[in-house]
């Protein structure tokens, strides 16, 4: 049995009654210089080749504390164990051969264990090496979680809980899947000087650049955000954040459809030999097949053009009252409705990608960052660097609620936030607001980027930089900006809605 494995079976022992893990712990703590000693000749037992093998049995046999306590004491060797590997520090030659058998499995499978079905072993810091929850500090409370009793290791499980669509009561489960892209970096994003630059495509800058269209079915209304035909203007959006040395391009959610997400992929395979981006991130409207429902995806491109995943969106934007009047969301026939449901298939599944030169990154399009599951989960965990949100709505401020959902999400997983819009939808707002005589309320000065910055303490609110362009005048309709946060305003949530 390889280490690994061994921890996994040891873990999923510890995740079946969490009060007596919990109680374990606190025995252990309260008896620190008992738990090391135990902890110390483990370890030693790890460094022969059969010490997989050898700890099973210790756990299995040995007459010292509870089952569950040499479970836990077990789990807690093989995480330390593992430490080395989470370093970016060592040379090969620190590393046992055990040490280069793991780290080799693992560049291979993107995982430590060998069978995934149980879930994905990885190791829990990201490539920034933040500081995660340690033992000593661990609040053992109403808070307890059997993943804060380690350090190095953090076992995804294989489907997360989302909730229903279109406020259904109950949980949907969605599948989790880690990725790790194996390919030669050339930056290094545990560097402090790194400071990769973000850019940010509207693309979407006129009404009927993204047209919203409305019908009844199944005794409700529905909406269905379409793109136009903007494959020139994203092509050249392109080349113009290429010129500027932009390592991450993103664009809203729903602005481009298949034959604009190809003029992206050509645009950017022209600059892939010696331009700067590394990675491009395009909203798409995908039109289901047959009679089913169109999704919202986020496809991310690496810097050949290449596609490297897709994420579906997971939640629906179902709008009320005041947001149809808001966004003048009509009929066919023409009359302002009292609310509308989103017309996609919900996705039913999350990836986290490993990337050389950004790190952990996951994708929560739109209404994914604002909901509790799987949002939060993948926030506390603590294994992303990267958070990057593409959306569909009015102009970006610091008191609505992307701010408050990015800053929280930020400060809980330790980790960049990006979120990204287009233009459209603030056109429908002007419009009302002229025909209301509200001109005070208009959007002038419309965001299309918020970036977080988590602290140090996540106590503090993160601090936070605003991307805009003028409403009417939006060119050159791209904006990009270089990730500089001590040079940020810290953001202050309150009041926002």
């Amino acid at each position: 049995m390889h280490l690994a494995d061994l921890f996994v079976a040891l873990r999923h022992q510890l995740d079946r009654d969490t009060k007596e893990t919990e109680r374990s712990a606190q025995r252990q703590e309260s008896a620190p210089d008992d738990a090391g000693g135990v902890l110390r000749r483990l370890m030693a037992l790890l460094e022969a080749d059969d010490g997989a093998d050898a700890l099973k049995s210790w756990v299995d046999t040995a007459d010292e504390g509870t089952p569950l306590d040499r479970c836990v004491l077990a789990a807690q060797a093989i995480d330390q164990w593992f430490t080395p590997l989470a370093s970016r520090l060592l040379s090969r030659r620190a590393l046992s051969d055990g040490h280069l058998r793991a780290r080799q499995w693992y560049k291979r499978h993107g995982r430590l264990n060998g069978d995934a079905a149980d879930g994905q072993l990885i190791l829990r810091p990201g490539l920034f090496d933040r500081s995660v929850n340690m033992r000593e500090v661990t609040p053992l409370r109403e808070s307890f979680d059997v993943a804060d009793l380690f350090q190095t290791l953090l076992l995804l499980p294989p489907t997360l809980a989302a909730e229903c669509p279109h406020g259904e009561e109950g949980e949907r489960p969605v599948s989790l899947t880690f990725r790790r892209i194996a390919e030669v970096a050339d930056q290094c994003p545990s560097d402090p000087e790194w400071t990769p630059v973000v850019g940010v495509v509207p693309l979407a800058l006129a009404e009927d650049d993204l047209a919203l269209r409305t019908f009844a079915k199944d005794g409700a209304d529905w909406y269905a955000a379409v793109p136009g035909d903007l494959g020139a203007r994203a092509a050249a959006a392109i080349d113009a954040l290429a010129a500027e040395g932009v390592t991450i391009v993103v664009f809203p959610e729903v602005t481009a459809d298949p034959t604009t997400l190809g003029a992206i992929q050509a645009a950017v395979q022209r600059q892939a030999v010696d331009g700067p981006i590394r990675y491009v991130l395009v909203g798409v409207r995908q039109d289901g097949e047959g009679d089913a429902k169109p999704r919202s995806m986020a496809v991310l491109l690496d810097r050949t053009g290449a596609e490297i995943f897709r994420q579906t969106k997971l939640h629906c934007w179902d709008l009320d009252a005041d947001q149809c009047r808001s966004y003048d969301v009509r009929g066919p026939d023409g009359r302002r409705l009292d609310a509308a449901k989103e017309f996609i298939a919900p996705g039913d599944g999350v990836t986290i990608v490993e990337l050389p030169n950004m790190g952990r990154l996951a994708v929560m399009i739109c209404e994914d960052l604002g909901r509790e599951q799987p949002a939060a989960w993948l926030c506390r965990a603590k294994l992303l660097d990267w958070i990057v949100t593409p959306v569909m709505d009015a102009g970006l401020t610091e008191e609505r609620w992307q701010a408050q959902a990015g800053d929280e999400s930020s400060r809980a997983g330790s980790c960049r936030v990006v979120v990204a819009n287009s233009m459209a939808v603030s056109h429908r707002f002007n419009r009302v607001c002229d025909a209301d005589g509200e001109e005070d309320k208009r959007i002038t000065d419309c965001g299309v980027a918020l970036f977080f910055q988590p602290r140090v303490d996540p106590a503090h609110s993160s601090r936070i930089r605003r991307l805009s362009l003028p409403i009417d005048a939006p060119e050159p309709g791209c904006v990009a900006a270089r990730w500089e946060p001590q040079r940020w305003p810290e953001l202050n949530t309150e009041g926002c809605p």
